[in-house]
């Protein structure tokens, strides 16, 4: 720039102030224009509804920071947002403002909020450089929303941000079936046993079927149990029959954002407060299914080395690869030569090989029983309402031949002792196992708790047919009949 300078034949100062005003005006202006590059438009806002709802959600960790941030009247107007409907004009421009306002306001992340969120490499490489201003900030910020609401904001990379086909239709069929059970609840005072329970007084039962479905609603597409009994039906129902006594427990702790019923199509949730929101990594509710987690466990060696061969990097580093590794340093035993993790979604899944022993400490495997159907029973004998429940349900399945169904219970503590004490007194027949060197973690999406009362129901190839959390006994009787009934 000084040889150009000295170049210019300048006829007074105000000139070279001039030409150096010029100058500068022209080199900050391309530097603010590669920063708002990064800022969000309108469009950019895949499902403002849903980023709401989500920035509602004060347990969200990730969320409460950000709200803070939010101007006085975006959060009044998130305030009075009933979560369904779609957002006013006057929500969507002040969430848009507000964001953009923080892509430039300071750094977004950090380690405790962002903790249950999966960063992108791009997200990664930026936060190693630890930018605190200027275009590669605002780029991290944007990169971080991104990832914390990825079905909500659109990355800056993102080309297409239109909604998923048929989407906005089954929000309208969420909707629908929301004020079809408010009605419903209001006369009867219960929720319904299923969704069909609705139609036809409360609901056109067209409003059952997800556009994006192209079975319309037929039998078994959805979790094995999980299907409408009387009529077709493409949404997941939380609340049936074999679910009820557990989404209630964790509907206790979770409130209103339990979801109550979702689309697996659009990944689409309405909670029991009545509000619309996508999956997604913030909280264990968004992410839909409940999962299973069985650990067996002789550890030497290196143990992350060990699960990131079997399991492999990308599950390691998700939140729930995080806390699974914690629980298993914490708990190994000092010796042993391998070590296998199995992360399943239960139903219709074989159950993994557990290493068991009976009272008398020989070996025994659930592959020698030849019954049509197995309950097997995993629960702690520390826990004393156990015990009854236990007690109940081998007197409403007395019935059933060993050909028919064998029930079995396998205990998560290893004194023979403490087990013989536990079955006499509470009259049990059933054979209970050992799960010897065997971690069993049974976690319920929504809670921080694990259950230690879990009756998974098999068929006789060890496939996994329906699974209960600290059951009902009359609830499993029942799906026990439907299950000999139709095999008969």
């Amino acid at each position: 720039m000084l040889n150009t300078i000295g170049r210019l034949k300048i006829s007074d100062f105000r000139s070279l102030l001039l030409f150096t005003l010029t100058t500068l005006l022209i080199l900050t202006s391309v530097v603010f224009a590669d920063e708002k590059q990064f800022q969000f438009h309108l469009e950019d806002l895949k499902d403002s509804g849903s980023l709401a709802v989500k920035l509602q959600d004060t347990r969200a960790a990730v969320s409460n920071p950000i709200v803070a941030q939010l101007s006085a009247e975006t959060q009044r107007l998130l305030d009075e947002y009933d979560g369904i409907s779609s957002p006013s004009p006057a929500l969507q421009k002040a969430l848009l403002d507000d964001l953009n306002r923080l892509l430039e306001a300071g750094p977004l992340y950090d380690a405790e909020s962002f903790a249950d969120i999966e960063l992108s490499e791009q997200t990664e490489e930026l936060l190693a450089q630890s930018p605190e201003s200027g275009e590669a900030l605002v780029r991290l910020n944007r990169l971080l929303l991104s990832d914390a609401y990825p079905h909500e904001v659109a990355s800056p990379t993102e080309k297409q941000t239109e909604n998923p086909e048929g989407i906005e239709k089954c929000r309208e069929n969420l909707r629908r079936i929301q004020q079809a059970r408010e009605k419903y609840r209001d006369e009867t005072n219960r929720d319904p046993q299923w969704l069909s329970e609705l139609a036809p007084e409360y609901l056109d039962k067209t409003d059952l079927l997800c556009p994006a479905d192209a079975t319309n609603g037929k039998p078994g597409v959805l979790t094995d149990g999980a299907e409408d009994p009387t009529l077709p039906c493409s949404y997941l129902y939380e609340f049936r029959p074999s679910q009820k006594s557990i989404r209630e427990t964790i509907l206790a702790s979770q409130g209103d954002m339990l979801p109550f019923v979702r689309c697996e199509h659009h990944l689409l949730n309405l909670s029991v407060g009545g509000k619309l929101y996508r999956n997604g990594p913030q909280r264990a509710i968004y992410k839909g299914k409940m999962k299973v987690q069985v650990a067996r466990v002789n550890a030497s060696g290196d143990l992350y080395t060990q699960l990131k061969a079997q399991l492999g990097e990308e599950f390691l580093r998700s939140p729930e690869g995080k806390e699974s590794l914690k629980q298993l340093q914490g708990s190994l035993p000092p010796s042993t030569s391998t070590i296998r993790q199995e992360q399943i979604s239960p139903i219709g899944k074989p159950i993994p090989n557990l290493a068991l022993t009976d009272l008398s400490g020989k070996p025994v495997k659930l592959e020698t029983l030849q019954s049509e159907f197995i309950l097997l029973n995993i629960f702690s004998i520390n826990v004393d309402s156990y015990g009854p429940k236990l007690q109940s349900l081998e007197k409403l399945l007395k019935n059933y031949d060993v050909s028919q169904l064998q029930v079995v219970g396998i205990s998560t503590e290893d004194s023979i002792k403490a087990i013989e004490t536990f079955k006499e007194k509470y009259r049990l027949s059933m054979p209970v196992w050992i799960g010897k060197n065997t971690q069993i973690q049974v976690s319920v999406s929504g809670t921080d708790s694990q259950a230690k009362l879990v009756t998974f129901l098999l068929n006789q190839d060890l496939v996994v047919k329906d699974m209960f959390i600290d059951f009902d006994p009359k609830v499993i009787s029942q799906k026990v009949k439907q299950a000999i009934g139709s095999k008969e």
